[in-house]
């Protein structure tokens, strides 16, 4: 670098990928400030796939007020943050800079001037300042010897240029002669780690790094809220350690992968919660089962059917207890500051009193047997159980703890469905087995709200009429959504009952149990992605949820049709093996309605696309329009194919609301475009 008697040209480069325009301004004024003699700042603009038809890439312009402020302007295809730095060196170094400046726009140099930035320039080839980030101080960084990971330091060192293994990318000051002999930002890297292997070869080849500890810049890191970053971070260090590292360190990493990836996922909160989720309710599934095999090979189809049309009734009903207050908590909750947990909380208790009554009063009504009217009773107390552990599930989702959640079913699936197996091979009475379900969730509904009172200090039941009405006028939208959903799912359970009787209740009910088992993963996904989803759309990222969307329809379509070709070809085999009798003739049902799996896993895609671009009402047309479909055709159909009939009606009715969806997706983005 030239002495200071000699001019000493500085180039400033930022890179600006969706910077507001107040942001590149302060930037400008910033720098000015600093009272550099000769300098030019290139901002590099990056523009995203949706801009690049409205934008055409242009080359550096320099208009009489560019001159005038010393900017000078670019504007490129985004291939990532190396390449667009690499834009910007190019120019700078064929402007004749001395030294070129690498910052990140958010970034803030307020307070600084000349003198301090340059100090270091004395010791290092490449330096740095200290990083004032999210509370906490920062002093370059250190490479782990055995991983090559790279990691900030965060004590202060003891002398005041303090030589380190890398420096921050978010501001870099790098002499020319650095980049004349190791050449440029390496372009493989999208985004991160660029920094960390330009500082390395810059070492391997001789050159000094190191930080200025007495002087610090503010940075922002408004990255943090990229859902790609961890990915970025992930992918790019095993490139570097690829590039870079000797064979130990390589063999390391290699036998270390499971243990890496397991921290990896452990980062990411969408894969945590829907694998977490997953899991446990694999594990839980498992469980059910086994339950569903010993009350199939003990109770014949009728009685299993009276079991399977008692849940039915009062499923028909439950979805009132949650009266969209899941959807209001996670979209709407966290940003409302009228009403609180407490009312929503308070809103759901009162809801499962009344689906109580009404599930009794409707029993009482319909033409059931003595039987049926007594199981539906006992299995009602579980509109408490979905009341709290509703509740609870909408708080640990805010706080994106679903994995939590998780473990508790699991728990309490695990005690209720062995002491149903332990009841029914001991007594072989069906009343014996309700007696279980009636005091089992009784105590997993008590369990659940003390841990909510464990929770919320406040959680308190009261009733406040205006809060309700609030609440209801956001969600009602989606409670009716809820019960058009079961509605039509369910409407072939209580036609073949009513036109077939209870034996074809039971066949076709221990063939929808296998699709009904793998429902969780439509929970599990709706769970982890909605509240991804409405924080991009809170902040404009119309970009990334179309990215995410892109992603899980990919994920889902592999998972959905890896399961149902398993189920198709493989039912045969194991269907005998776990029944007999009359209930091998559910084997062609399993074959027909599995493949409704992959269908509503993408619907689900879409429907939370929907709900949270406040496009509900295309959901709740579809949904009627699904109700008149299914029980028009099950009507007339039920009668002569039973419960086949039903099995290709469920199948053509998620074909359809797939195509619909879809349809409805792209005018959507043809529209943001």
């Amino acid at each position: 670098m030239k002495n200071d008697k000699e001019k000493l040209k500085i180039g400033f480069i930022f890179v600006l990928y969706k910077t507001p325009k107040e942001e590149g301004e302060r930037l400008k004024k910033e720098v000015a400030a600093l009272g550099i003699g000769d300098y030019k700042i290139y901002l590099i603009e990056s523009l995203s796939e949706d801009e690049r038809f409205k934008r055409i890439p242009g080359q550096f312009r320099n208009d009489n007020e560019s001159i005038r402020n010393k900017i000078v302007y670019y504007n490129t295809i985004n291939r990532g943050y190396a390449a667009a730095v690499n834009i910007g060196l190019k120019q700078a170094i064929k402007d004749g800079c001395d030294l070129l400046v690498i910052a990140n726009p958010d970034i803030s140099l307020k307070g600084l001037k000349n003198k301090e930035l340059l100090a270091a320039g004395e010791q290092f080839d490449i330096w740095g300042l200290a990083m004032k980030q999210a509370g906490k101080v920062y002093y370059g960084g250190q490479l782990d010897k055995r991983r090559l990971t790279g990691g900030l330091i965060d004590r202060k060192p003891m002398k005041r240029f303090f030589p380190v293994d890398f420096v921050s990318g978010s501001l870099m000051f790098i002499k020319k002669e650095v980049i004349d002999k190791i050449g440029y930002f390496d372009e493989r890297y999208f985004i991160y780690y660029e920094d960390v292997d330009l500082c390395f070869r810059a070492k391997k080849a001789g050159f000094r790094v190191g930080v200025d500890t007495n002087y610090q810049y503010h940075h922002f890191e408004r990255s943090k809220t990229n859902p790609l970053k961890d990915r970025y971070l992930f992918l790019n260090h095993l490139r570097f350690l690829l590039y870079h590292g000797d064979f130990f360190q390589k063999l390391y990493e290699f036998f270390r992968l499971p243990k890496t990836v397991f921290e990896e996922i452990r980062k990411r909160n969408f894969y945590l919660n829907f694998f977490s989720y997953n899991l446990f309710s694999i594990l839980s599934k498992f469980l059910s089962l086994i339950q569903f095999i010993v009350l199939v090979r003990i109770f014949p189809p009728a009685v299993f059917g009276i079991y399977s049309l008692s849940w039915a009734h009062l499923g028909m009903f439950l979805p009132i207890v949650d009266f969209g207050t899941t959807n209001f908590g996670i979209i709407n909750l966290p940003q409302e500051k009228k009403i609180n947990f407490s009312d929503i909380f308070s809103l759901r208790f009162y809801l499962s009193v009344l689906v109580f009554i009404l599930s009794m009063l409707t029993a009482i009504l319909l033409p059931y047997s003595l039987t049926i009217k007594m199981t539906i009773f006992l299995v009602s107390v579980a509109a408490f159980q979905a009341n709290f552990f509703g509740s609870l599930l909408i708080r640990l989702t805010n706080q994106e703890r679903i994995y939590q959640i998780s473990i508790i079913s699991f728990i309490f699936q695990l005690i209720i469905t062995s002491l149903i197996i332990l009841t029914s091979v001991l007594s072989r009475r069906i009343v014996f087995v309700f007696l279980v379900i009636f005091v089992g969730y009784l105590i997993y509904g008590l369990w659940c709200f003390f841990t909510l009172k464990k929770q919320e200090k406040k959680l308190i039941i009261k009733f406040d009429g205006e809060k309700f009405k609030k609440i209801i006028s956001y969600s009602f939208v989606y409670l009716f959504i809820s019960i058009l959903g079961r509605w039509y799912s369910r409407l072939d359970i209580f036609l073949l009952n009513f036109l077939k009787g209870e034996e074809a209740v039971g066949i076709y009910s221990s063939a929808y149990k296998f699709l009904e088992a793998l429902m969780f993963m439509i929970t599990a996904y709706n769970l982890s992605a909605l509240p991804m989803l409405v924080n991009f759309y809170k902040n404009n990222r119309f970009d990334l949820i179309r990215l995410k969307i892109k992603k899980d329809v990919v994920f889902l379509l592999l998972i959905g049709g890896a399961i149902s070709l398993t189920f198709y070809f493989f039912s045969p085999l194991f269907f005998p093996l776990l029944f007999k009798g009359r209930y091998l003739l559910a084997v062609p049902v399993i074959r027909i309605i599995i493949f409704c799996l992959p269908l509503i896993l993408l619907t689900s895609v879409f429907f939370n696309f929907f709900y949270t671009i406040k496009k509900v009402n295309y959901v709740f047309g579809l949904m009627i329009f699904q109700l008149i479909f299914n029980f028009s055709l099950n009507l007339t159909l039920i009668p002569k194919y039973s419960y086949l009939a039903a099995a290709y009606i469920s199948l053509a009715g998620e074909v359809i609301n797939l195509l619909v969806c879809f349809y409805f997706y792209k005018r959507i983005y043809e529209n943001f475009s």
